[in-house]
């Protein structure tokens, strides 16, 4: 009996044991396929995470990115203004009586060769009174005055006519405003008008209004005709100085 009885156990162990090896042997690939699929999903979800992650720290990169760009133009917009304004008011002497005042508005904004200016009668400002690029180049004066502002308007503008001096003969002459800071004049044919003669404003003191530019004449006309150019770009003024004496 104990023979028999270890018989049939030796018998279910191998019998286990060969059972075993062949559920081992059939569950070995299916194992491996699950895990296979368990790491992929695992591996894609981190990965769509990480995706995620990172798109969302590049948005936020890119907008520090910006803010910190418009930092620096703000940043460099203020010290160009702040050297102009050094610049200006170094070259204003103690004893003039100027005004430094913003331009509001430019020709390609405001009616043909006028500007708006920032200063009115809240600062004393009157019509007729000089405006200034610098305290050299006078471009126009004051046309009408309200409350926070004025109107100025420049020499160019289109048929002003402004009275000046051809430097180096002393003839007095008309400027005509052509527009777009150009201007024009008539003048005998024997009086001396070269290329880059400048014709300034009456005066002690020598307030350049505009440049020769060309000259167009006929040997059988008495007078020519010169074009001449302001020697500022009104477009590229922050600043105007009212001069109030």
């Amino acid at each position: 009996m104990v023979v028999c009885g270890l018989f049939i156990i030796f018998s279910l162990i191998g019998f286990l044991t060969w059972s075993g090896k062949i559920f081992t042997s059939i569950g070995r690939p299916i194992w491996r396929v699950e895990n296979t699929v368990i790491d992929s999903a695992q591996s894609i979800g981190y990965v769509a995470r990480t995706k995620s992650s990172v798109f969302a720290e590049n948005e936020n990169l890119k907008k520090d990115n910006t803010n910190l760009k418009l930092s620096m133009v703000d940043c460099n917009i203020l010290k160009k203004e702040n050297d102009q304004l050094k610049e200006l008011l170094g070259r204003v002497k103690p004893e003039s009586n100027f005004i430094i005042s913003s331009i509001l508005t430019k020709p390609n904004r405001s009616p043909y060769d006028t500007i708006i200016i920032d200063v009115g009668s809240n600062t004393d400002i009157v019509p007729g009174l000089l405006v200034y690029a610098g305290v050299d180049v006078p471009i126009g004066e004051v046309n009408k005055v309200y409350d926070n502002d004025s109107l100025v308007m420049l020499y160019s503008n289109p048929g002003q006519i402004t009275e000046g001096v051809l430097e180096g003969s002393n003839a007095s002459v008309e400027l005509v405003g052509r527009g777009g800071g150009n201007f024009e004049m008539t003048i005998p044919l024997d009086l001396s008008s070269e290329l880059g003669a400048m014709v300034v404003l009456p005066g002690i003191s020598t307030k350049v209004l505009a440049i020769v530019d060309a000259v167009i004449s006929i040997p059988t006309d008495p007078v020519k005709k010169v074009l001449l150019h302001s020697p500022v770009n009104i477009q590229n003024l922050k600043w105007v100085q009212v001069k109030k004496d």
